[in-house]
C-alpha cells in the first residue's frame, strides 16, 4: 500500500529536523506510543497501542533510519507486530525550507500489512494513516514550541 502526504509547518527546517530525530519529542508526538527507546546501534525499539476501525491492539517493533541527508531527507524502515497483525513500512521524508521560519514536510511510504488489520481495507487504512500523520506533525510542532519556551 502506497501512502503519501505533506504538511506545512510553522517551524524552520532545522528545528523540524532536530525534532524528528529527538527520541523524547518523538515519544510524545507519535500517536499511541507507549515507549520509544534509542539503542546504541541507532535503531529504536517502539511499543504502541493503535486502533484502526474495529481492530485495536498493542504492537512492538523497531525502526531504523537510513540514507540520512541532514537536514533535508531520511528514510525510515519500520517493522512491528502484535495480536492484530503486522506492519512493515519504508518511508522517505523530505524537509524543504519555505523561508527562515517555515518549512514543508513531504512523506512517501510503502507499507505492507497482514493479519486482521489487512482486513480493514486500503481505503480506510489510507484515511487513518493520513489522520495519524496529521496529528503527529501537529504534535511535533507543539513539542518544538514547548522545548523553545
Amino acid at each position: 500500500m502506497i501512502l503519501s502526504g505533506q504538511v506545512k509547518m510553522k517551524k524552520n527546517n532545522k528545528d523540524v529536523w532536530d525534532a524528528l530525530h529527538n527520541p523524547q519529542i518523538l515519544e510524545k508526538a507519535i500517536p499511541g506510543c507507549k515507549s520509544l527507546l534509542l539503542k546504541e546501534d541507532g535503531t529504536y525499539d517502539v511499543e504502541m497501542k493503535l486502533g484502526i476501525a474495529s481492530v485495536k491492539g498493542d504492537y512492538k517493533g523497531n525502526v531504523k533510519l537510513e540514507d540520512i541527508e541532514a537536514p533535508v531527507h531520511y528514510q525510515l524502515i519500520a517493522e512491528g507486530s502484535g495480536k492484530p497483525g503486522f506492519v512493515k513500512a519504508k518511508m522517505d521524508c523530505y524537509i524543504t525550507a519555505i523561508d527562515e521560519e517555515k518549512c514543508e514536510v513531504k512523506w512517501e511510504c510503502d507499507a505492507e500489512v497482514g493479519g486482521m488489520i489487512a482486513g480493514v481495507g486500503s481505503r480506510v487504512m489510507s484515511g487513518v494513516a493520513k489522520f495519524i500523520a496529521g496529528n503527529f506533525f501537529k504534535d511535533v510542532e507543539k513539542q518544538i514550541t514547548l522545548q523553545k519556551a
